[in-house]
This record gives structure tokens, C-alpha cells and sequence, in this order.
């Protein structure tokens, strides 16, 4: 009875301390703060789900170089992952807050810049995050066709392929009202259904597999589906890995309802980072080693109007019957859970952002479904917006492409400021928190950052030659067409009241509190120059 009471108060004066740093921070406590430590980890590594994001990108993986470059790619993308992810963790043990990169990036700008920085950060992120959802609803569509496709029926339109990714959107958007504590028991068990699917079906794919690649097919062929020199297709050849990695700062998007966020996100963001890598890798080379012939293989599915997604393709090749369609069911069940996890983290970042009134009709987007403590309303929005992005696809048969590279374009850029500002305006004056790199944090940030931007260009590149209508890469009007409103919405309204997330570290020039939308959560609130011992 002692220690259930002593556990009790170890609880509720870490809740108490969580709260005293977002109040510092800021804001109020409306999110419900019933995360676990482990459920941190769990979230986040749901939410990247290398087994749902290396089959949606698989095709476009072996089109676009092959073999080798697929899974050179993958190893070069988890290691400069890993470095990023140090980094995030470094500065989200400082910062835990809903926001993210969008508050970060607002503590690490000087105050006379800040309100543009975490403005700019926050909607790239924004953005992201909603085409990292569409995409994951459109491939779960995709592959429930393949599982039809695999069973001996037709193949569904696009218009009833678009009618379930809606309707996966809304079960996800249903599914993100329950309270957070309700939904970290799902992650946790789709964690477990996650690493038990690669290890099952690389077994499957190692062992039973009719004829297998050699090493030196795996690691130095390559295919050449784009119609551009070899040395294009290297560079564009990372799309697909680094689309399958997005999503490890989901964590941080939950931290105000984590417990003991300081130190338990940034262990669940490097841990997803490193699982990711491992468990990726695993599946990824189990896949490759199925196919002897890779030119042969992209070919003729690319010409039998199968319609069929590339990894499915491979458990044909390999397995026999009724096999590929056991491992189709199992990759769908991964997909589920990947979209519902990704959904919550897009749902995090849009309430962050409504709450300092960065998004249109931000003083209705941010309010709180008290008996879940849930972003409803943010919810609801995300739906409508996320629903017309994936009508798309009924004008346009490439669209499925450019929400890739969108959702990795977005993120990219969104993840690459705080990590530069890190670097650069706060590397001088940047506190470290219980989780930090030491004199390390500042090299590691340098690369990081410089990963981040350089791939982040990488993600307006087309994937074909010649450039149609048909083919080109529409990340560039999604991407162009998301900036323009925001730039219209700033310099019209913004840039007139918006001030930026509370500052507690960095430059502490006192700042108003924002007019309107956030009179409200300063009240009562600590001096804008006050600084966290």
C-alpha cells in the first residue's frame, strides 16, 4: 500500500512539473497528459511503420534505380535519420511541447524573426503531415485492391480506390476522438503486430522463396524506369526511403500528453529512428533477395495490367498460394494503424498552430471535446482538407507520386529549420536538457541540417523523362499552391498580430501576448522574459 501511494506522488508530482514547463512555455494544460513513457515510443514508431511505407513506395523504389539503389539509399537515409533524430530529441527535451518544430523553431530564432520562422516552419510541417496522411490513406486503398486483385477479382476504379481512402480517412479521424491514454494501448499492440509482420514475412520470404537474388545482385544492380541519365536517378532514388523514415517526430507532437516528456520523447524519438532502421532494413532486403531479375520483374508487371504494387508482387513471385494474400491482409492491418497514428500527429501540429492562431478560423480549429480532452474540431478540419486532396486522383492518375514527395518535401524543410537555427542563431545560447549531446549537439546539427535541405530540393525533381503533363511531379504545385496561401494569409493578416509561440530561453525580449486568440492562454501566465532555471 506505501509504495502504491509513494508511486502515486512520484506520478502526480511529475505531472505537476510537466505542467509548470508548459505554463512556462506558455500555455495551459488542455490536452489530456495520459501517455506513458513507453507509449512515446510506441506512437512514434507506429507512426513511421517501415513496413507500411517501404510497400507504398516499393514500386516507385525499383523503378527508379533498382536494387542497389534501394537499398543503398536505405542505409544512407537511416544514418543521417539517426543524426537528425538525435537532434530533434536534443532540443524537444528542452522545448516538449504539441507544436513541435513549429514551436522550436520560434524558441531558437531570435525574437525580432521568430514570429516568420515558426510561421514557416509550422506550415510546411502542416503540410506534410497532411500529404504523409493522404498518402497513407491512397496506398491502404491501393492495397486493398491488390488483396482483390490476388483473390481472383477485378480490379476496382479509381473511383471506388478514392471512396475507401476517404472513408480509411474518416475511420482514422473517428478513431483519433478517443482519449490519448485509450489510444496508446492501440499503438502499443500495432508496435507488437509491426515487429512480429517483419520478422514473419522476412522469414516467409528468406525461406520459402522460389529462386533468390545473389548479394551482388542485391547490392550493385540497378533499373534505370525514368528515362534520365543514372547519375539523376541516384539522387531521386532516396524519395522513396526517406518517405518511409517521415514521421519520427510524431513523438514530439505528444509530448504535453506524455509523462515526464523531457526525457521519455526524446528516448522514443531516437529509438524510433534506430528501430526503424533495423526493422526497415530487415524487410527491405528480404523483399530485394526474392526478386532474381529486377529488369524483368519491374517490366512485366509494369506491362500485364496487373495493377499490382511491387512488394505484393514479390510475395507472388516467392510464395505460393494463398500466401501473398496473407501477407497482403497483414501489410493492410499495418497500414491501419500507421494511418491512425500518422493522422494524430497531423492533428497535434494543426491544434498547436490554432492555438497561436496560425491557421485560418484558428479561434474554432483549437477548441478542446472536454470529455476526451481531443482537438474535435481540428479533426473534423483535417478531414475536409485531407478528403479534397485525395479527389485528386480522379483527374489526375500520378497524383499518388506527388503526395510522396509532397509529404517527404514538407517535412524535410519543416524538420531542417530548428536543427539550422540550433546550429547557427542559437549556438551560443542553446540550454541543454536532460537529454542532450554534449559538445557533440552542435557538429551533429551541422550535418543534420544540411541533409535536411539538400534532400529537401531533391523532392521537386520529376521522376520521368520526357516531362508531361501526365508525369511531372505535382509536388511542386501542391507544395507551391499550400505556400502562396500562407503567404497571402501572412502578409494580409499575420504579420500584423502574430507573435509566435511564448519565449523562455533564447533573447528573452519581452513579447505582447497576441491579440484575441490567445488573450485567453497568456492570462495569467508567467512574464514573457521569464527563463527556466
Amino acid at each position: 500500500m506505501a509504495k502504491e501511494i509513494e508511486k502515486a506522488n512520484e506520478e502526480e508530482e511529475e505531472e505537476d512539473s510537466a505542467v509548470r514547463l508548459l505554463r512556462e512555455m506558455g500555455y495551459k494544460q488542455e490536452l489530456y497528459r495520459g501517455f506513458a513513457p513507453f507509449m512515446s515510443f510506441t506512437f512514434c514508431f507506429t507512426a513511421v511503420n517501415v513496413l507500411a511505407s517501404i510497400t507504398i513506395g516499393f514500386s516507385l523504389s525499383l523503378k527508379t534505380g533498382g536494387s542497389a539503389i534501394a537499398i543503398w539509399s536505405w542505409f544512407l537515409s537511416s544514418i543521417f535519420t539517426i543524426l537528425v533524430g538525435l537532434s530533434f530529441a536534443e532540443i524537444c527535451s528542452v522545448y516538449p511541447s504539441a507544436g513541435s518544430v513549429y514551436h522550436w523553431a520560434g524558441e531558437l530564432m531570435t525574437a525580432r524573426y521568430a514570429p516568420l520562422a515558426c510561421f514557416i516552419c509550422g506550415w510546411f510541417n502542416f503540410i506534410g503531415n497532411v500529404m504523409g496522411d493522404v498518402a497513407m490513406s491512397s496506398g491502404f486503398a491501393t492495397m486493398l485492391n491488390t488483396a482483390m486483385i490476388i483473390s481472383g477479382n477485378s480490379s476496382l476504379s479509381t473511383g471506388v480506390q478514392t471512396g475507401i481512402s476517404i472513408g480509411m480517412t474518416f475511420i482514422w479521424v473517428t478513431t483519433n476522438a478517443l482519449r490519448i491514454d485509450q489510444q496508446g494501448w492501440i499503438h502499443t499492440l500495432a508496435t507488437g503486430i509491426q515487429i512480429g509482420g517483419v520478422i514473419i514475412i522476412a522469414t516467409v520470404l528468406f525461406t520459402m522463396a522460389r529462386q533468390q537474388a545473389t548479394a551482388e545482385d542485391v547490392f550493385t544492380s540497378t533499373y534505370n524506369g525514368t528515362g534520365f541519365p543514372f547519375i539523376y536517378v541516384c539522387f531521386i532514388g532516396v524519395i522513396p526511403a526517406l518517405f518511409a523514415f517521415s514521421g519520427y517526430d510524431s513523438g514530439a507532437h505528444l509530448a504535453e500528453e506524455t509523462r515526464d516528456a523531457s526525457r521519455a520523447t526524446p528516448k522514443g524519438i531516437v529509438g524510433t529512428c534506430i528501430c526503424s532502421a533495423v526493422a526497415g532494413a530487415t524487410f527491405l532486403l528480404a523483399l530485394l533477395f526474392s526478386i532474381p531479375n529486377v529488369r524483368s520483374f519491374v517490366e512485366s508487371n509494369q506491362y500485364s495490367g496487373s495493377e499490382l504494387n511491387l512488394a505484393i508482387a514479390t510475395c507472388q513471385l516467392a510464395v505460393p498460394s494463398p500466401g501473398p494474400l496473407l501477407l497482403t491482409i497483414l501489410l493492410l492491418v499495418n497500414m491501419y494503424f500507421a494511418g491512425m497514428s500518422s493522422l494524430t500527429g497531423t492533428s497535434r501540429i494543426s491544434f498547436a498552430m490554432a492555438r497561436d492562431g496560425v491557421l485560418p478560423f484558428s479561434a474554432i480549429l483549437r477548441w478542446i471535446f472536454q470529455p476526451t480532452k481531443s482537438p474535435i474540431a481540428t479533426l473534423i478540419f483535417i478531414f475536409i482538407l485531407e478528403s479534397s486532396f485525395l479527389l485528386l486522383q480522379l483527374a489526375e492518375p500520378t497524383a499518388f507520386n506527388a503526395f510522396l514527395a509532397s509529404n517527404t518535401l514538407g517535412l524535410q524543410i519543416s524538420y531542417g529549420i530548428p536543427v539550422l537555427l540550433r546550429c547557427t542563431v542559437a549556438r551560443n545560447c542553446f540550454v541543454l536538457g536532460e537529454f542532450n549531446l554534449g559538445r557533440f549537439g552542435q557538429p551533429i546539427a551541422v550535418i543534420s541540417s544540411a541533409w535536411l535541405f539538400i534532400t529537401a530540393f531533391i523532392m521537386f525533381f520529376p521522376f520521368q523523362y520526357p516531362v508531361t503533363s501526365n508525369n511531372m511531379n505535382y509536388a511542386v504545385v501542391i507544395i507551391g499552391g499550400t505556400s502562396l496561401v500562407a503567404a497571402v494569409y501572412w502578409i494580409v493578416s499575420a504579420r500584423h498580430w502574430f507573435l509566435g509561440p511564448k519565449r523562455t530561453h533564447i533573447d528573452s525580449t519581452p513579447l505582447l501576448p497576441v491579440q484575441g486568440l490567445n488573450k485567453e492562454s497568456n492570462e495569467g501566465l508567467p512574464s514573457s522574459d521569464s527563463v527556466r532555471p
